[in-house]
C-alpha cells in the first residue's frame, strides 16, 4: 500500500472516530436535556491533527519525499553500529584477527583513521608482517594525515611492497596520491602494474577509466608546457 494512502486512511479514521464520539456525546447531552456540544470542537481537533502531522514531516526533513515510503538510512548510524559491534567482538575475542580487521575497516569507513591505525597495529602483533594488513595501515595513515605521505607511511608502504610488490591497496594508494599531485605518469605506472597482475582483486574497468583520465591530463599538461 502507498505510504501516503496509508497515512491518509489513518488520519481519516481518527477524525471519523472523533466525530463519532462527538455524536455520542450530543446524544447523551440530549437525553439529559443539556445543551449540545458545538461541531467546531471535532473540526478544530481534526484540523490540528493534520497540521501537526505536516509540521512533524517538515521538521524531520521528509516533507517533500515522504510519499515514496523509503527508509531514511543514515550511513553514519550504520557505521557507528558496525564500530560498536566490532569493539564488543574484539573485547570478547581479542585474538580474533578477522574481528580486528573488520573493526579497522569500520573505523576507516567512519573517518576514524587514528583508531584504525591502532587497531591494525594490534592485528600486526598477531599476524606479524602481512602485506594486506600493512596496505590497510598505509591507507589509514595517509587519510589520517590529510592525504599526505609521511615518513611513517613511506616506511609502511615499503614494508608492504617488499612482501608483495603488487599489493592492491598499496599500489592504489600510490596511484591516487600521484594523480592528486599531478604526477600522472607515475599514477599510470602504478595502475598498469596492478592490471598486469592476473590475480589482483581489483575493479579493472575503474582502473582503465582512471588511466584514460590520467592520460588526458598528461597530454593536456604536455601541450600547455610546449606553448
Amino acid at each position: 500500500m502507498d505510504l501516503g494512502l496509508g497515512i491518509s486512511m489513518c488520519l481519516g479514521l481518527f477524525v471519523a472516530y472523533i466525530y463519532w464520539q462527538h455524536r455520542r456525546l450530543n446524544l447523551a447531552q440530549d437525553m439529559a436535556q443539556l445543551p449540545a456540544v458545538s461541531a467546531k470542537a471535532p473540526l478544530l481537533m481534526g484540523a490540528l491533527l493534520v497540521l501537526l502531522t505536516l509540521a512533524i514531516y517538515s521538521q524531520t526533513g521528509r516533507f517533500h519525499d515522504w510519499n515514496q515510503g523509503k527508509v531514511d538510512e543514515n550511513i553514519d548510524y550504520l557505521v557507528a553500529a558496525d564500530i560498536t559491534k566490532g569493539i564488543r567482538l574484539v573485547e570478547k575475542e581479542p585474538q580474533n584477527t578477522l574481528a580486528l580487521m573488520s573493526l579497522a575497516q569500520a573505523y576507516s569507513a567512519g573517518g576514524l583513521y587514528a583508531d584504525a591505525v591502532q587497531t591494525l597495529d594490534k592485528l600486526l602483533l598477531l599476524t606479524g608482517e602481512d602485506a594486506e594488513v600493512l596496505g590497510s595501515k598505509a591507507n589509514a595513515l595517509y587519510y589520517r594525515d590529510q592525504r599526505q605521505i609521511s615518513p611513517e607511511t613511506t616506511q609502511v608502504i615499503s614494508q608492504a611492497l617488499a612482501l608483495w610488490p603488487t599489493e592492491p591497496q598499496t599500489r592504489l594508494l600510490l596511484a591516487t596520491d600521484a594523480y592528486l599531485n599531478a604526477r600522472y605518469s607515475e599514477a599510470i605506472s602504478h595502475w598498469q602494474q596492478l592490471l598486469a597482475e592476473p590475480s589482483a582483486d581489483i575493479n579493472r574497468d575503474t582502473i582503465y577509466t582512471a588511466i584514460e583520465k590520467a592520460q588526458i591530463k598528461l597530454n593536456e599538461s604536455g601541450s600547455a608546457s610546449s606553448h
